[in-house]
């Protein structure tokens, strides 16, 4: 009988070592791959290595950034949408393709919300308008008369689908203006060609643009977001400098692929918000232009922030795929 006790108290605890519970407790035994849909250097890729340090450091295993651009960022969401859900594939996305390309394009058959288990929310990343030293205007109000003065004279850039794409529509449409798109790749070229005078504005992250503003080298006239960024103090929001109507942000957002077990995102979440929250984390993303949520209801986040762009690309007809 002991003999017999013995081998099945063994069984037993052979199962418990497969349950979901054991495995959240031992998690992670190896690599963790965090799949962001952008190249190196950009913000998105800067807060998914910021927040894998601080994770390598107290779980013990690399949690390692793994860059898998293109098709406006759906190659790499759908890589992580397709990945195991076991804890070893995360997703940090950003606000193109989370939240904007699903609504605009014929193929993107997904839903952050439905499609992913909610993990963070990583980080406001602000986007400020920034216009070139041709402009005579020296604040949003004196650029919009400038503008409007002027029909179909002034560019703006941005790769069709993302922020800066939507934004200058949507100023175009809320206060009538005729500001010509000109399809961009990436928010340093616009930069760079507002700097040499090519492009007239920019609607660029505030990491990107910075050294451009403090260089003097273009003008800064409003920031997207509820309050000033700290990287840009002087730099007025757009409520602030008196278009109120304009309340269209970009973020990045933690994800882990549907299915996940719930002790591990919980175990996940809780240590990427205390990188998050850790007064040095915070300094690092500041200085790159990256501020920190007030909330971390993610689900609650990405409904909003999804009905903002969705009312947003169909008053301005914005389609991609076609």
């Amino acid at each position: 009988m002991a003999g017999l006790a013995g081998r099945l108290c063994s069984a037993v605890l052979l199962a418990a070592s497969g349950s979901p519970i054991a495995q959240a407790a031992s998690y992670p035994t190896r690599t963790v791959e965090i799949i962001v849909s952008y190249a190196a250097g950009g913000s998105t890729d800067f807060v998914a290595r910021t927040v894998a340090q601080r994770l390598t450091d107290k779980l013990g295993q690399p949690f390692v950034v793994l860059n898998r651009p293109g098709a406006s960022g759906t190659i790499g969401l759908k890589a992580a949408m397709a990945a195991k859900p076991d804890g070893y594939t995360l997703y940090v996305g950003y606000t193109s393709e989370t939240v904007v390309v699903p609504q605009i394009s014929r193929t993107a058959a997904y839903s952050a919300t439905d499609d992913f288990e909610p993990v963070a929310v990583t980080g406001l990343v602000p986007v400020v308008l920034i216009v070139s030293k041709n402009v005579k205007a020296d604040n949003l109000k004196d650029f919009i008369a400038e503008v409007r003065a002027n029909p179909g004279k002034y560019t703006y850039g941005g790769s069709v689908g993302s922020p800066p794409h939507i934004m200058g529509a949507w100023m175009n449409n809320v206060r009538e203006l005729q500001v010509q798109h000109i399809p961009y790749r990436g928010g340093a070229q616009g930069v760079t060609d507002v700097v040499g005078g090519h492009l007239d504005m920019f609607y660029g992250g505030v990491a990107v643009a910075k050294s451009a503003i403090e260089g003097g080298n273009v003008k800064a006239l409003a920031v997207t977001g509820d309050a000033r960024s700290a990287a840009l103090p002087d730099v007025p929001t757009f409520k602030e400098a008196g278009v109120p109507e304009f309340d269209l942000a970009s973020w990045t957002v933690m994800l882990a692929p549907k299915g996940t077990p719930a002790d591990i995102v919980d175990l996940v979440r809780k240590e990427s918000i205390a990188a998050i929250e850790d007064p040095a984390t915070r300094a690092a993303l500041a200085k790159q232009g990256v501020d920190r949520s007030p909330s971390q209801d993610v689900r609650a986040f990405l409904l909003k922030e999804r009905n903002n762009f969705g009312r947003a690309v169909r008053t301005l007809g914005i389609k991609m795929g076609e």
